[in-house]
């Protein structure tokens, strides 16, 4: 296209930047530009997205201004000091991410993985990360949700739909928002409102009876009055069965999205949002690898079964009638942003509040013999609160930005789990708690280019967590009469955290596509406790913060008049008193997961993504991605021995090892890559298209260290593809799609107690095929 439409353009300029690989002249009307330019600043939660010193900034007038979009790939990103990984709109459909775990599809060494019965994810980055199996701490690796924090991970379910962007941001946070981490954090970036009225609609239909449908309305209300509102509903796609081939797994979520925006005046911008989540999916579950309690196995992955003890549902207070594991939850949550712009910086504020109302039913030990029957019902609720200032003009020599960040939880947990198969316990107990937490940070960040080519970078911050155990209350129950046995209450607990962590760094802009930076961080995370099936005060003892010393360097490259974007980077994390879910003994349940330090160990690797643009509607991308680590320093129990010696002697004592060298065992190797191709067809009409695959490496930990063998799972290679046709100027596509297209088997996690050793299984071939109508 050589010359611009009239001033009315339905997308972001930054849509058709992260998403157009043709040569464009675009009109946009600068007030439209400068509206979507803030909103982003306001809702991005990562560092202060900074362009190239030479690069000006549009002026501050209402007149139209032509931005010429250059075939090849985007500079997004390019002239920023760090490894983050950005995935547009366009790539998450794409690659089809429908669930939390298809991320890791697409992104270098990040691990989402489900908590073993659960809803619950757990995330890690370059091997940091905490199975957070209780639901009741800081996780290593934060997300957060157009700015929002979300410490308790089952937040996150059902938030995918209408996602502008996902940004993967590894390494220690908290210098220039929210709350300190050792890991980093993951960023969702929902669609916001437009000034223009758009709508549009997917139905998308595939194998297992799996139906999702998404959509979306934007437009103004008046001439400073913009809204938005989306909702997704997802249905079916159970692939597992049990021995007799009833189904099962079935998803059941429906989700709304709402965001009112008020443009007050050309420097100020009021932004109000909501949501709200139901999800009543059936519970995931596993496959039994092996057992001790006598009940037969398969050597078919998808095989689950499932049972539900009539006793422990009648204490519970639900209905036993052939119930299956499920979901009973609602999220919901309620947000404000105000934005202003002074002639010295902008200043920014966002109070939110989220809530979830967990209600979940699961049977560990995925058996028909009703084991392992789990209930947890979880109340909790977070409110924070951030003020940032920064300076307004990001390309000046000198930049600095600072804030404070406060939340505050309330939790009401109680966890009923039933240890039927083992001899000597009592076969249900429950642990009942309240937890309140405040957390508190403050921070400053500053850049200085010292010289026309290389800036400088510091940052520090300081951040309290106080929280506290109230009121833990252990209560064993007969079976069979319902009656209570045992009642201890072990009274209040707390753990507070002070502490102070920074980084310091450079960049070197080589020439104006290809810059270079290292960059050396201490991160830290605070400690927190274990609670579940609590027999024991011992087991409520607080496990302490854990430090990450982290060094990095790397280089951002656009070559080949902007064909071909090559970045890379290397990494070494010293890590001190590493949060791992370790092994404690509490006789006579035996051998538990509690939370242990280990008090030194190591990580290192390297990360490069390439994306190429040979000619003219193809487009190549790899992604790499490369971690190893390993204990120095860390003795802890030894879930085998222990367990093994049990067996022998018929009496529980701890069998402790030496574990300095062993490996984490982490995925050392994780890649993924595509082909896309877009051609024309006919005059209105074009064709895309894409075959892609990922590799994750096996994670080895062996059962006996560390977490049981919970991550323990073997490699997987999938290969998957889609076409589509599309008529743009009539705004509608006809897409059909394979996921796993060579059918294969795969796990995501596993879990493990004394008696049994199941897996949760990744989805097998899915066929399907979607359509997508827009205005």
């Amino acid at each position: 296209m050589s010359s611009a439409p009239a001033c009315r353009s339905p997308f972001s300029l930054r849509t058709i930047l992260l998403s157009t690989p043709l040569l464009a002249s675009i009109c946009v009307p600068e007030s439209a530009f400068a509206e979507q330019k803030v909103a982003q600043a306001a809702s991005k939660s990562h560092t202060q997205k900074k362009p190239h010193p030479g690069i000006k900034a549009p002026a501050n007038n209402d007149e139209a201004v032509h931005v010429t979009v250059r075939r090849g790939v985007t500079g997004a990103g390019q002239h920023e000091a760090h490894s983050e990984t950005v995935l547009s709109r366009k790539e998450l459909q794409n690659r089809n991410i429908r669930q939390m775990t298809d991320i890791v599809r697409i992104a270098p060494n990040l691990t989402i993985q489900p908590s073993f019965g659960s809803a619950a994810l757990n995330f890690a980055l370059r091997g940091v990360g905490l199975m957070d199996f209780t639901q009741n701490n800081t996780p290593s690796v934060m997300p957060y949700v157009d700015g929002v924090a979300y410490p308790i991970s089952i937040m996150t379910s059902g938030m995918l739909f209408d996602m502008d962007d996902i940004s993967i941001a590894p390494g220690a946070s908290g210098f220039t928002h929210g709350q300190s981490t050792t890991g980093g954090e993951i960023n969702f970036h929902t669609g916001d409102p437009t000034p223009q009225f758009h709508a549009g609609v997917t139905e998308d239909i595939a194998s297992y009876g799996r139906n999702r449908v998404e959509g979306f309305v934007s437009g103004p209300i008046s001439r400073s009055v913009s809204f938005r509102i989306a909702g997704q509903s997802l249905t079916g796609g159970g692939y597992q069965h049990n021995s007799k081939g009833e189904g099962y797994g079935n998803a059941d979520i429906g989700a709304l999205r709402g965001k009112l925006r008020w443009k007050i005046d050309d420097a100020s911008t009021l932004d109000i949002g909501g949501h709200w989540t139901t999800d009543q999916s059936e519970a995931s579950s596993g496959h039994n690898l092996y057992n001790s309690y006598g009940v037969p196995v398969t050597s078919n992955l998808m095989e689950t079964e499932w049972g539900l003890d009539p006793r422990f549902a009648k204490i519970i207070g639900i209905n036993g009638n052939n119930q299956k594991p499920r979901e009973d939850n609602i999220f919901w949550g309620a947000n404000v942003r105000f934005t202003r712009d002074f002639n010295w910086g902008r200043l920014r504020t966002i109070s939110a509040y989220e809530a979830v109302d967990e209600h979940e039913l699961t049977n560990q030990t995925d058996s028909v013999a009703s084991y392992g029957n789990m209930f947890r019902n979880n109340q909790s609720n977070v409110f924070s609160q951030e003020i940032k200032l920064e300076s307004l003009d990001t390309h000046a020599r000198f930049h600095w930005e600072a804030g404070m960040y406060y939340s505050r939880s309330r939790m009401a947990q109680n966890f009923w789990y039933d240890s039927s198969d083992r001899p000597g316990t009592t076969p249900l107990n429950q642990t009942a708690y309240r937890q309140n937490q405040q957390n508190f940070n403050q921070y400053v960040q500053l850049s200085y280019r010292i010289l026309p080519k290389l800036t400088l970078i510091g940052a520090i911050s300081h951040e309290s967590d106080d929280r506290q155990m109230l009121n833990v209350t252990s209560t064993d129950y007969n079976l069979n009469t319902g009656a209570p046995t045992n009642v201890q209450n072990f009274g209040n607990f707390g753990a507070l955290t002070n502490q102070f962590a920074g980084r310091v760094g450079a960049q070197y802009q080589f020439t104006h596509n290809i810059m270079g930076y290292v960059m050396f961080s201490r991160g830290f995370k605070p400690g927190g406790f274990s609670a579940n099936i609590t027999q024991q005060a011992s087991q409520l003892k607080p496990f302490k913060p854990e430090q990450v010393l982290t060094y990095e360097g790397g280089f951002k490259t656009m070559l080949f008049d902007r064909r071909l974007r090559f970045n890379a980077a290397g990494f070494y994390y010293d890590y001190r008193d590493q949060q791992i879910l370790g092994s404690i003994l509490v006789p006579p349940y035996g051998v538990l997961g509690g939370y242990v330090n280990a008090p030194r160990s190591y990580i290192y690797g390297a990360e490069f993504d390439i994306e190429a643009h040979p000619f003219r509607g193809l487009v190549l991308t790899q992604n790499f991605g490369y971690q190893n680590g390993a204990y120095s320093q860390f003795q802890s129990l030894n879930r085998s021995a222990t367990t093994a010696q049990f067996a022998a002697t018929g009496a529980w004592s701890p069998v402790n090892t030496n574990y300095d060298g062993y490996n984490m065992g982490l995925a050392n190797l994780t890649l993924s890559g595509a082909v896309t191709y877009t051609w024309k067809v006919l005059q209105n009409y074009e064709m895309t298209y894409d075959a892609d695959y990922s590799y994750r490496g096996a994670q080895t930990q062996p059962q006996h260290i560390g977490d049981g063998g919970i991550y323990r799972a073997p490699a997987y290679f999938l290969v998957n593809s889609f076409l589509t046709f599309a008529a743009p100027k009539q705004h509608w596509s006809v897409t059909v799609y394979g996921q796993n297209l060579a059918d294969r088997r795969y796990w995501l996690s596993g879990g493990t107690q004394a008696t049994f050793y199941g897996v949760i299984p990744g989805l097998p071939r899915f066929v399907g095929a979607k359509i997508n109508v827009s205005y």
